[in-house]
């Protein structure tokens, strides 16, 4: 069976199953980040690669919001995301959102390698070099 894209829009981003076990999560321009939003997500990842392992490269834009509530629960630390998710890179484009995804990880360090970049060439540069290892 050829493998086949897909994606689903969430009120948050669009996230797209795009090759075998990789998903792209790439938030809106304006939104305004919450836990139901989180949520929405996570559910849209297990419904793009169910209980198989997957990377995510994930694109936060510069000019995100975010409400204070979603610093303060581990959003990948649930028994069922450290079985499937296998590597993260996000883009944070911007000081300042990069500055909150490092304090996020600092508080809830990931159990799956993690990093966080200032361009999306090196997120996947850095991803696929895991596949590759």
């Amino acid at each position: 069976m050829a493998f086949e894209p897909r994606t689903i829009e969430t009120r948050l981003a669009t996230m797209a199953l795009t090759a075998p076990g990789f998903i792209e999560q790439r938030f809106r321009e304006g939104v305004k980040l919450d836990r139901e939003g989180f949520e929405e997500n996570r559910l849209a990842r297990q419904q793009l690669c169910g209980n198989g392992h997957y990377q995510m490269l994930s694109i936060l834009q510069e000019d995100t919001d975010f409400e204070l509530s979603v610093l303060g629960e581990d959003h990948f630390g649930a028994v069922a995301e450290i079985a499937g998710l296998s590597a993260l890179g996000v883009v944070a484009q911007g000081r300042f959102i990069e500055g909150i995804v490092a304090i996020f990880f600092k508080y809830f360090p990931p159990q799956f390698p993690a990093r966080t970049f200032n361009n999306e060439q090196d997120a996947r540069a850095w991803l696929a070099s895991l596949r590759a290892s």
